[in-house]
């Protein structure tokens, strides 16, 4: 037996190298090729739309946060301006009252007002609204865009900060853009605003509220004929009783519900999700946008 081993092992030590370095390097069959070549097609086919469907997620994830960004700004900003709302004079000699917000200026898709900004020079102009071809409409374009601009007053120029008897602005700047606005898509007016009615009495003061077109149909158009003609004018009641504001409701408005929408990418299977900001701000008492000679 252990002659044989010894012969064994001296016949292979006296191999041909090439003979073994020829063996090592059998390549595959076509068969074998063919199979491993199918396997990695099937792989790839597998991982294509999984790869797809991450990106594709992605996209609209982000699309979404995209959306509420963009909210943040008005739901912080836009409702502090609105919550320090002021009179930018006084009231006249006649008896008119100088209102924060800017009567004729008051739609669905718009509103302009005054506001206390911190400034030495008095109240700030502000101006919110969308993008609306058909203001008549009450709604902005779908996917237009809205912006908030403000404008600082001129030195000396409001009463009170110096020698005028009516503030003036300079050149407004832009402060708030929201792109994609879809408030088209469920045929929301941007803008509705509440009205806080005192009636002077013998017994005392009583408070009412009412929302401007309420219940009007249809809505938003007849949110706009009710708005456009409620806050066309102000003008002076000659009266210190009764609701002395009567002929003037744009110095009536003590709350403003806001509903903006925005989708930016509404289409194709990016889309992100719709982002709304529905919410009502308040003045910060009813007698907070009095005319106050040091602010507005």
């Amino acid at each position: 037996m252990v002659a044989r081993l010894h012969n064994l092992f001296g016949r292979l030590a006296r191999r041909n190298p090439d003979a073994w370095s020829g063996r090592d390097e059998t390549g595959l069959t076509l068969v074998e090729i063919s199979i491993a070549t199918a396997t990695l097609l099937i792989l790839f086919a597998m991982t294509v739309p999984i790869i797809d469907t991450l990106f594709s997620t992605l996209a609209r994830v982000n699309n979404t946060y995209v959306n509420v960004n963009q909210l943040l700004p008005v739901s912080t900003n836009l409702q502090r301006f609105l919550r320090s709302a002021v009179e930018p004079g006084p009231t006249s000699s006649s008896g008119v009252p100088v209102p924060a917000f800017v009567s004729g200026s008051i739609l669905p898709t718009s509103v302009t007002f005054y506001t206390n900004v911190g400034n030495v020079n008095g109240p700030a102009e502000i101006t919110a609204s969308c993008t609306s071809s058909t203001p008549s409409s009450g709604l902005c374009n779908a996917g237009g865009v809205f912006t908030v601009t403000e404008a600082l007053p001129t030195s000396g120029s409001c009463p009170g900060t110096g020698t005028g008897s009516a503030c003036t602005y300079g050149t407004a700047h832009q402060l708030i853009t929201v792109d994609g606005v879809s408030n088209a898509n469920d045929s929301a007016p941007l803008f509705m605003y509440t009205l806080l009615e005192n009636t002077a009495t013998s017994s005392g003061v009583t408070s009412t509220t009412s929302e401007v077109g309420s219940g009007c149909s249809p809505a938003p158009g007849c949110y706009y004929t009710n708005d456009s003609s409620t806050f066309a004018t102000c003008t002076s009641t000659n009266s210190t009783t009764g609701n002395v504001l009567a002929n003037c409701p744009a110095a009536e408005i003590y709350a403003i519900t806001i509903d903006l929408q925005v989708n930016g990418v509404s289409t194709g299977r990016t889309a992100g999700g719709q982002s709304e900001d529905d919410s009502t701000v308040y003045l910060l008492s009813p007698e907070s946008d009095n005319y106050q000679p040091m602010v507005g």
